[in-house]
């Protein structure tokens, strides 16, 4: 029989974090962003806990060499071939940048297939570490877990990372092959997965719940999704997230996919009895699963589908670069709010509160 779970649920926006004393750090640059990662079965990897989602518009080479340069974590979306991928490495290489926490998506569509594909990463020329992110929207099915099993067999001393799961019960299953699970389903700003099919869970509760099983196994967590502002980057890792993918906030970045879109808008303001045309610019972001993501990688919408994805124009923000810095300031801010020295210890200094309202936006629609 159906049944309803008494507690409620709590997503990043039901939650902040209080401010108390702790190491005493002086400033902000006392802190220890970069965090050392010891993963169950592929070795160790360094760095800034933060990702860019495999999605089409920002897992990109652009964003990727910005971000692994910048010491943090990179996804390549999964329609790129060998060929490419092999010339971004070498790229990279040639401008001294590692790729030690660069991740290659495959789908799991194909099962094997996208897993051998892999292979041909050493024949042609591949002298690096091999972080596999194995992606599929619904991981509870058994073909993902099939595909998972495949490639920790080919690939025994690779991290990897799959999903998206949105609930405990699967974790411990997973971890016996995988070092990272992707959590989240629903959340991502152009994801329409919730209003079609009703299913998801609130980040706050899922990440509480993944992590604690996780880590009791050696296994890492990545909270996927859900990211409005770069507090919630703070509040995922004082929750004990080990990494958080971030899609929207570098979406209308320079380095995302698609040309800058020019729009004219009438404005209230008037001068000589004219109303003022602003212009503002924006840079298109769509979901994975929408309407025009299947057009473009998979030659339409199959009939037994729905779209569970948004097509959206998003406002332009320039460099990927400034917004890297406001990401490790903002983290590294929280961190002398709740007295900790890095990274790391955020989830052992963090007491978390749940709240009506967490932000005063009475001005924000006047922003410049």
């Amino acid at each position: 029989m159906t049944h309803i779970l008494p507690e409620t649920y709590l997503d990043y926006s039901d939650i902040l974090i209080k401010p108390k004393m702790g190491n005493n750090l002086n400033s902000r640059k006392d802190v220890l962003l970069s965090r050392e990662f010891k993963f169950k079965h592929g070795g160790i990897r360094k760095g800034l806990g933060v990702f860019n989602a495999n999605m089409a518009t920002v897992g990109n080479f652009k964003i990727a060499k910005t971000l692994l340069k910048a010491g943090l974590f990179a996804t390549l979306h999964k329609h790129y071939d060998i060929d490419e991928i092999i010339n971004f490495y070498h790229e990279c290489e040639k401008d001294n940048i590692s790729t030690d926490n660069l991740f290659i998506t495959i789908g799991i569509k194909e099962g094997k297939k996208e897993v051998e594909k892999l292979l041909q990463l050493k024949s042609k020329g591949w002298n690096g570490l091999i972080n596999i992110c194995i992606e599929a929207p619904n991981f509870y099915i058994p073909k993902a877990l099939e595909t998972l099993k495949y490639a920790r067999d080919l690939f025994p001393d690779a991290v990897i990372m799959c999903g998206n799961v949105a609930s405990g019960d699967i974790c411990l299953k997973l971890f016996e092959y995988a070092d990272c699970l992707k959590i989240g389903i629903g959340s991502g700003s152009v994801c329409r997965t919730r209003a079609q099919t009703g299913c998801g869970t609130p980040m706050v509760s899922l990440i509480l719940e993944c992590a604690d099983i996780a880590h009791s196994v050696g296994g890492h967590i990545c909270a996927d999704g859900g990211i409005v502002e770069i507090g919630d980057i703070c509040k995922a890792f004082a929750l004990n997230a080990d990494f958080v993918m971030i899609g929207g906030m570098f979406a209308g970045s320079d380095e995302a996919e698609g040309e800058i879109i020019e729009r004219h808008y009438q404005s209230n303001e008037i001068i000589d009895n004219q109303n003022v045309i602003l212009t503002k610019h924006f840079k298109e972001f769509y979901g994975m699963s929408s309407t025009y993501a299947n057009n473009k990688f998979a030659g339409g919408m199959s009939n037994y589908k729905t779209s569970e994805g948004r097509e959206v124009l998003i406002p332009y923000t320039g460099s990927m670069e400034q917004i890297i810095r406001d990401i490790k300031g903002g983290i590294a801010s929280a961190c002398t709010y709740m007295g900790a020295s890095c990274v790391k210890y955020m989830s052992k200094c963090a007491t978390i509160i749940k709240v009506n309202n967490q932000l005063n936006t009475v001005f924000a629609k006047y922003e410049k």
